[in-house]
């Protein structure tokens, strides 16, 4: 089966044709949306979780955590809250992309990402992994759904490990803050949106050439990107096979003898 492949120009026009009807609802226009717009991103945030005093301090937006010995995830936004709290905010388009084991498994990541070897345990930084959600993902109607451990047998006292799940649910409409948000959140055209500060970015993504090349190029960067760990997971599974040698496994990925030298040691630390 011969197997089409496309030409830059020809992705390049792809991504041009689908740029008008991209929401923020879809993670790869979100990824660029709020790329470098740490503004943004606090404005968002402040309303989802209703703190004005709220300040981002940084971002890093399709931002990847490895995990050599299983799963790897690409956080859709990564960010720091005033300093010592992180907030990975996800958009999930379907209600299996929402399952609270993935929010478990994000928040997870986040944690075994954050230590330096021997670092004490309460350094882990206060954690919130957001989904926003096209559906209300536990159907009773709430506009936010907030999860915390609670100790069961001590009148769910706090368990006090500061993680939290948000889920943020898009089908809310109300005339409220989150509500008009989440409008946002699933328009194509800028002058539908409530907020200003949100119409203009996408305006100048969707209606000015330099946004559109702006997208353009996002949009490679995270494709590349993603072929790039695709391609480092072939890798993996072929240094933890033990048929090959780091020549012949450089040659089947593209990548370099001293790439594949450097992810066998780094397997090896973590098995020794």
């Amino acid at each position: 089966m011969n197997v089409e492949v496309k030409t830059p120009e020809q992705q390049r026009a792809e991504i041009l044709a689908k740029i008008p009807d991209f929401r923020l609802m879809d993670d790869t226009y979100m990824s660029a949306f709020f790329n470098g717009r740490k503004d943004l991103i606090q404005f968002i945030l402040r309303i989802i979780m209703n703190d004005e005093k709220l300040v981002v301090t940084n971002d890093k937006t399709q931002k990847v955590l490895k995990n050599l010995q299983g799963r790897s995830i690409t956080l859709d936004v990564d960010t720091l809250l005033n300093g010592d709290r992180e907030a990975d905010v996800e958009v999930q388009q379907e209600s299996s992309g929402a399952k609270p084991k993935r929010a478990r498994f994000h928040s997870s990541m986040m944690d075994s990402n954050s230590l330096l070897p021997g670092e004490d345990f309460e350094k882990l930084r206060e954690t919130y992994v957001i989904f926003i959600t096209s559906h209300d993902y536990f159907g009773k109607g709430l506009p936010i759904y907030t999860i915390n451990r609670h100790i069961e047998e001590l009148d769910m006292m706090p368990f006090g490990d500061m993680e939290h799940i948000i889920y943020v649910n898009g089908e809310n409409n109300a005339d409220t803050p989150l509500g008009k948000l989440m409008h946002d959140f699933k328009c194509n055209d800028p002058k539908d949106m409530y907020y200003r500060n949100l119409a203009e970015r996408a305006d100048h993504l969707k209606n000015t050439e330099g946004g559109r090349e702006e997208m353009c190029k996002i949009v490679d960067e995270i494709s590349a990107d993603r072929e790039r760990q695709r391609v480092i997971r072939i890798a993996i599974n072929l240094i933890t096979r033990g048929k090959d040698t780091a020549q012949e496994i450089a040659d089947l990925t593209g990548l370099t003898v001293e790439e594949v030298n450097q992810l066998a040691v780094q397997l090896a630390s973590i098995t020794a």
